[in-house]
């Protein structure tokens, strides 16, 4: 299950600026937090202790006792100690070794996040579609193209489209017995968001991966993977859940072969892209 600081996250756009102001306290205080009670905290965010309450409810904990309980055992790892946000006075090695811990903690919460029964039932969805079509703009289209690449390897057909119009085809033409598959880091992808709804209006099983579940792409897809990436330490654009987001493919993949009931020759593909590699060259 994922810890409280990973909830927090994931949840943030959702707050309200008062539980914003509480979850910032609680983040930047997470040694100190577990020993504070509910009166100071909120005396900390200036804040009203409801305030506190309803953030603790509004990612999951029935009251804020239940969530101190989780902030305790969630706080003070050697992770947590190790990594904070970048600076800019920070050298070239500090700066690398915060893009590797940052990493290292997306994939820590992303796979306490994880369902394994969502996956196993994702991958038999997965196996037995007659067709995939993975959608993303921009840094997901990316993975979308890898996604469609490595689903390809099972014998199915799967593609990848990126751009507005595109998207927006391919969702018109979605039947039932094919998957469409959303990616987007913020889950609020306008033609992505729209490419699900059309798929899902014309009977096609929709998924999707984003970074919040509370989202607009988490509420319109079936079945829902969500990543965890501490963007709020790390203030760097290039930085996002990509590593999270392909390791969830990854896991899709490798269950949809295991359910597949016929795979083709792969290892025919691999002796005739090494034969092209080579008299290329």
């Amino acid at each position: 299950m994922p810890g409280a600081y990973a909830k927090i996250n994931v949840h943030r756009p959702e707050l309200s600026p008062a539980e914003r102001r509480v979850a910032d306290i609680i983040v930047s205080r997470r040694e100190k937090v577990p020993f504070l009670s509910i009166h100071e905290i909120a005396r900390i965010a200036g804040v009203s202790v409801a305030s506190v309450s309803r953030l603790a409810r509004r990612i999951g904990y029935a009251g804020f006792s239940e969530m101190k309980i989780d902030l305790a055992r969630d706080s003070g790892g050697p992770l947590d100690r190790m990594y904070r946000a970048i600076r800019p006075d920070d050298s070239d090695e500090q700066v690398v070794r915060q893009v590797f811990l940052g990493n290292i903690r997306s994939l820590e919460d992303t796979l306490r996040m994880c369902e394994t029964g969502v996956l196993v039932k994702a991958a038999k969805t997965l196996a037995a579609a007659r067709r995939i079509i993975f959608i993303g703009i921009g840094g997901s289209g990316n993975v979308a193209r890898d996604a469609a690449l490595r689903f390809s390897h099972l014998d199915i057909q799967a593609e990848a489209y990126t751009d507005f119009y595109q998207i927006l085809i391919q969702a018109l033409r979605a039947k039932p017995g094919e998957v469409v598959f959303g990616i987007s880091h913020s889950g609020r992808s306008h033609v992505t968001i729209e490419g699900i709804n059309l798929a899902r209006s014309n009977g096609a099983v929709t998924m999707g991966i984003s970074n919040y579940p509370g989202s607009p792409l988490g509420t319109s897809c079936e079945m829902f993977f969500c990543t965890s990436f501490p963007e709020n330490r790390v203030k760097v654009a290039a930085l996002s859940s990509r590593i999270a987001q392909l390791c969830l493919i990854d896991a899709l993949y490798l269950l949809t072969a295991r359910y597949k009931k016929k795979l083709w020759d792969i290892e025919r593909l691999n002796i005739l892209t090494e034969r092209l590699i080579r008299e290329g060259g």
